[in-house]
């Protein structure tokens, strides 16, 4: 292999590894959204709950 032909193969590796990086990024955010929603979508219920017990009450 030549010197070029190491740096292009060496030029695709830190592409792929950048890819790699991001899409880990992605996912970690993508994660953090869920999470965000999840907890969200709780106390939703949670409100929901509370005001179907004030309305039986009544």
């Amino acid at each position: 292999m030549t010197q070029e032909e190491a740096r292009v193969r060496a030029a695709e590796m830190d592409r792929m590894i950048e890819a790699m990086r991001l899409t880990n990024e992605y996912i970690d955010l993508r994660q953090q959204e869920t999470a965000l929603l999840q907890a969200e979508t709780r106390e939703i219920i949670a409100r929901m709950k509370e005001r179907q017990h004030v309305a039986t009450a009544l």
